[in-house]
């Protein structure tokens, strides 16, 4: 685990797999095998100190830069006046190793008592760190539970992080860059200046996110999408998944509208709330979930730009897929297979591996199975929210 001291984190470090040493004519050598060597990792010329700190490193579970120099000053009966240079060179031997992925740092929570504990659509989260930096936005979700309901933990670190090892590139597009290590993902945010990376465990239980530590509006709202994430991580491993739509309710069940990047959902459901008095539920997304039969639509804080987010849950209506068409209101029908494909090209839960599409395609199919999924082809008029409404209650009293 990692320690804190004197107000100063330390991170705890551990060897990577696939290394050893070896000593070859009197020098020593750590040595890449297996598959260090396919991915083409290079050797590496120890020192007699630096042997020294990886027989260390090898027969601890983990150790940090302190303990390290602790121990090397004791074997070499060093005075107190080399510690700070010799802190210094201990550093700058483990940020070597890590950068050439030898050793990583041990991913552990650093901090003992969470800044926020909140409950999202059932799932249970801890937030450790600055509670400056935390958005207001998850306020309405504040709760208090047993530690051993806690599915996630997120931690901010206000300092930047150990190495730049990523590993191999799972997704990589304008916002950010997803690496998959053997015990973790690494994130890369390079449109948020304030978030140096953050690091997640295979399982999503725990997430550490590098961040700067300035409180602005600007900084709190890029660490407050980036949590989105992660928590969608955890969300779709709780078979929950996220669609990109807004939502209204009706009847006493939410009718989500979805449709790409200026087809409307947001006028569509500005025209039922001036139309038909419907309350909004989300300007931006939606976490749906299967539970006793019934598909739900769970409240989550996350609504894009909107504002507006609640933090109830209801019955899934349907989903209204929407098209433009300049003159006229009607219905498109979908086959089965449109139906399902559609849905999930509407969802961002994470599809970085097959898995994980998979997922994601088999819930638009309980989607399509369960409740309307219909493409409206529709105008900006009011005449677009009538058709919709009318085609909803027809379905309503069929049912």
């Amino acid at each position: 685990m990692a320690l804190k001291k004197k107000g100063i984190f330390f991170i705890m470090f551990k060897c990577q797999p696939g290394y050893t040493l070896r000593k070859i004519k009197g020098i020593n050598y750590l040595l890449p095998y297996g598959q260090q060597i396919a991915d083409l990792k290079k050797g590496f010329v120890l020192n007699e100190t630096s042997t020294f700190l990886w027989n260390v490193l090898q027969h601890h579970e983990s150790a940090e830069p302190q303990q390290l120099a602790e121990i090397l000053a004791r074997t070499y009966q060093l005075d107190e006046s080399y510690y700070p240079e010799l802190l210094k060179d201990v550093t700058d031997f483990l940020t070597q190793l890590t950068a050439m992925g030898m050793i990583t740092e041990d991913l552990h929570l650093i901090s003992s008592i969470p800044s926020v504990s909140m409950i999202i659509a059932g799932i249970c989260i801890k937030l450790y760190g600055s509670a400056e930096l935390i958005s207001p936005n998850f306020k309405p979700f504040y709760h208090e539970f047993s530690d051993d309901d806690t599915s996630q933990e997120i931690e901010l670190v206000t300092t930047p992080p150990p190495s730049r090892c990523y590993g191999q590139v799972l997704l990589q597009n304008s916002e950010m860059t997803v690496f998959e290590n053997p015990d973790r993902y690494v994130v890369l945010f390079p449109q948020m200046q304030n978030l140096y990376e953050a690091h997640m465990l295979k399982d999503g239980t725990y997430v550490r996110v590098y961040c700067h530590p300035q409180v602005s509006e600007t900084n709190i709202e890029n660490l407050f999408h980036a949590i989105r994430l992660f928590f969608l991580f955890t969300a779709q491993r709780n078979e929950l998944f996220a669609i990109h739509s807004a939502s209204v309710l009706y009847q006493g069940k939410a009718w989500l509208f979805s449709g790409h990047s200026g087809m409307g959902k947001s006028t569509h459901t500005a025209l039922w709330h001036e139309l038909f008095d419907t309350p909004y539920l989300n300007g931006d997304l939606n976490l749906l979930g299967l539970h006793k039969d019934h598909i739900i639509a769970y409240g989550i804080p996350w609504c894009g730009t909107s504002g507006i987010f609640t933090a109830e849950a209801y019955e899934l209506g349907g989903i209204i897929l929407l098209g433009r068409d300049l003159q006229t209101d009607y219905l498109e029908e979908l086959n089965p297979s449109e139906k399902i494909l559609r849905v999930m090209q509407r969802m961002i839960s994470p599809a970085w591996t097959e898995r994980q599409l998979s997922k994601n395609l088999f819930f638009a199919g309980e989607i399509a199975d369960r409740v309307p999924v219909l493409h409206l082809l529709c105008t900006k008029n009011f005449s677009a929210a009538c058709v919709m409404k009318n085609t909803i209650d027809q379905l309503e009293e069929l049912q």
